[in-house]
């Protein structure tokens, strides 16, 4: 028996000797640089501004000499042979200069374009290529940013064998326009994982173009790039106020929620609406490559790109409007779908809305991680410790996920049913039921548009710890804590929030007791807060705030006023330089940092709380008579879960969890595809037509048929 003992304690020894060895193993694994370092160099996109309008040269004092294309070539040269996070982002603007200028560069520093080549020929596009590092390549606009490199380099360095991986151009050609498709093919069939992203709608247009542009051949490729330009614009089109892009969207980061110059598209709406001519000396990254590409011809003298009649028209429109559409999968969908594995469009779609440790793909999310030694991601790092011996296998990990529901599973940017209510005086919107009591990172849920800076939203903060967290993602502003059930019909929006008083698992910060509303008394013309009732009014557009207990505001908070600035200088956006004609942003900072003596952050406390919104204008009643009225309104909340309203002889009510009803009769929170006046087709239809004050567009994606007046 003593021998047995021995052997079985040398046994146990031994097993545990080892998973601690595999544990020290996995958890050395150090994440590689993902920041670029500050490194001294002309502007790659001035260069590029100054090939393309000569005026502006001279207006800087600008020469473009061997040593400045060198300076800004060596600079970018630098970042992009580092790879660091975000070096897609240069290679447009270089890859632009290649084409466009590459007769002259040669002419006038021939060392110039060696290094511009070099760059090219020594870069990694994909995922799949050697190389460890801290690149985001997956999510929905660096695929695109990269592939469209790609696929140009190899185009023009077509016979070339690219150093990384000793493919040829050709054979990268062949990759990328794979990638391309796919990426078509979900924007058309799913819509933009990064809905209504006012970040990052420009950063897949500058791509699409680019490669619309200078891509020989490839027609239905084209054709098909062109149809997601105009589903980029529709949303655009009927998701501005004012112009004002800013409502419901996938991925918002703090300083794009307050209006004003956190609209990231401004100068783009400015521009394909004819509003002013501000982009002609932008060096916006982005901006720079989609302007010039709108502005190219052909050889016929044919725009290769231009938004249709029908959604500039849309854009236009100031009618009363409903809204809806449904943009993107959950991730109990992709299974069916065929859309968990390791190939491109399978890993595309997946990464592309941000789905990492769901349950239904952690396994494949790790085995892909691994397979291609992305351990070392910074942003990837923590799945090393899933790479131990009784954790690396499908059953614990799903289980894990599924019973203990970390907290990174809400990272995941699934469906959203948006509800979208326009008029002359506001616009109202709101993902419906969007997956009430889970976490959100960056997703941005409801919002009421009154143009400007006169933004008004509700959200749980995710992160109050430190002064730190007003810009973190999920933070106090950006991203929630815990979605709220929300509902809309029309004018009118329901939330509840039910929020747990202990952190969840992964939840590495205490759960605030609270909710707070932006409402920025700087930008709006009047406002009264007193007991649950809040209202505001701005230019003829009211609205009234009613909560389930007290409303009451914070002392002005610099720091938090600051995160909700157009500047970086708070901001947490490793993605976004935001840059104009060689300052800083902070000239553009117009937010609530610059109203020290106004109030902007309204909160409710308590862990069971309703928030309601009701909307009106001067056509209908008085300022005073809209608020008389709400206060005789009926309200009943049931202190957890049941919300009632009644208003203007309609009833309202909200079921956490479950159904909202109007008059009794359910609405449901499932959307078409597209629901409006301007369109109506299922998901995932094959043909859309969009129509509008006499115009029209049809997009039919399998024949690549795209047609306009």
């Amino acid at each position: 028996m003593r021998t047995k003992s021995k052997v079985a304690l040398a046994a146990c020894v031994a097993a545990v000797g080892y998973v601690a060895a595999d544990i020290y193993k996995n958890a050395s694994i150090k994440p590689m640089p993902e920041h670029a370092p500050k490194i001294q160099g002309r502007d790659i996109n001035e260069l590029l501004l100054c090939f393309e309008r000569p005026v502006y040269a001279e207006e800087k004092g600008i020469v473009i000499d061997a040593e400045y294309i060198e300076d800004a070539i060596s600079a970018v040269k630098q970042i992009i042979d580092g790879r660091y996070d975000c070096v897609d982002f240069r290679m447009q603007s270089l890859i632009r200069l290649a084409y466009s200028y590459g007769d002259k560069i040669k002419a006038i520093s021939p060392r110039g374009w060696e290094l511009l080549e070099q760059t090219f020929l020594g870069a990694k596009f994909w995922m799949t290529e050697p190389g460890e590092d801290s690149a985001c390549y997956w999510s929905e606009n660096h695929q695109l940013l990269y592939a469209s490199a790609e696929y140009l380099a190899g185009q023009m360095w077509k016979n070339r064998v690219f150093f990384n991986d000793g493919a040829t151009g050709a054979e990268h050609m062949r990759r990328a326009l794979k990638r391309i498709e796919c990426w078509t093919h979900q924007r058309f069939y799913h819509g933009y994982s990064e809905f209504n992203s006012s970040n990052y709608y420009l950063f897949s247009a500058a791509p699409a173009l680019n490669f619309i542009q200078f891509a020989k051949g490839c027609e239905e490729t084209k054709e098909r790039l062109r149809m997601s330009l105009d589903l980029l614009f529709y949303d655009i089109a009927c998701g501005m106020y004012d112009y004002v892009f800013i409502l419901p969207n996938g991925r918002a980061y703090s300083y794009n929620l307050a209006g004003g110059d956190c609209d990231r598209v401004r100068k783009l709406t400015d521009y394909v609406w004819g509003l002013n001519d501000n982009y002609k000396t932008s060096t916006h990254h982005m901006l720079i490559n989609i302007v010039l590409a709108m502005e190219a011809r052909d050889e016929n003298g044919r725009p290769y790109y231009e938004v249709p009649k029908a959604i500039l028209e849309i854009g236009r429109d100031k009618s009363e409007r409903v809204i809806k559409s449904s943009t993107g999968l959950d991730t109990a969908e992709l299974k069916a779908k065929g859309l968990v594995g390791h190939e491109d469009y399978q890993i595309m779609c997946q990464l592309g809305m941000e789905a990492f440790t769901n349950p239904e793909v952690i396994y494949n999310t790790y085995t892909y991680l691994k397979k291609n030694k992305m351990f070392s991601s910074s942003m990837l790092n923590f799945f090393k410790f899933l790479n131990v011996k009784g954790i690396r296998n499908e059953k614990t990990m799903t289980w894990v996920s599924s019973a203990l529901n970390p907290m990174p599973n809400g990272i995941a940017i699934q469906r959203a049913n948006l509800y979208r209510y326009r008029t002359a005086y506001y616009m109202l919107a709101s993902v419906q039921k969007y997956h009430p009591g889970g976490y959100g990172a960056q997703q941005f849920l409801s919002c009421a548009n009154f143009g400007g800076n006169s933004i008004v939203f509700t959200n749980h903060p995710a992160n109050d710890s430190d002064k730190k967290s007003t810009s973190k993602l999920p933070g106090y502003w950006a991203g929630f804590g815990r979605a709220p059930h929300i509902a809309q019909e029309k004018n009118v929006q329901l939330m509840i929030f039910d929020i747990p008083k202990i952190s969840g698992f992964l939840e590495l910060y205490r759960v605030p007791q609270y909710t707070h509303t932006f409402l920025p008394e700087a930008f709006f013309d009047e406002v009264c807060v007193d007991g649950c009732y809040a209202f505001a009014r701005k230019d003829g557009g009211f609205i009234a705030l009613i909560g389930s207990g007290n409303l009451s505001y914070l002392e002005f908070d610099e720091e938090s006023a600051s995160a909700l600035e157009a500047d970086l200088k708070h901001s947490s956006d490793k993605h976004y330089e935001y840059v104009e004609n060689g300052k800083g942003a902070e000239q553009f900072a117009s937010g609530p940092e610059k109203s020290p003596d106004k109030h902007f952050d309204l909160v409710q406390r308590g862990n069971h709380q309703s928030w309601i919104y009701e909307l009106s204008d001067e056509t209908k009643e008085s300022f005073e008579a809209f608020k008389a009225r709400i206060r005789e309104n009926s309200v009943v909340f049931d202190g957890k879960h049941r919300l009632l309203y009644k208003s203007g002889g309609i009833t309202y009510e909200l079921d956490y969890g479950g159904d909202f009803t109007v008059d009794g009769k359910v609405v449901s929170p499932q959307f078409k595809r597209f629901e409006s006046d301007y369109i109506n087709a299922e998901r995932e239809a094959d043909v859309f037509n969009f129509s509008f004050d006499g115009h029209g567009v049809t997009l039919d994606f399998e024949n690549a048929l795209r047609k306009y007046d």
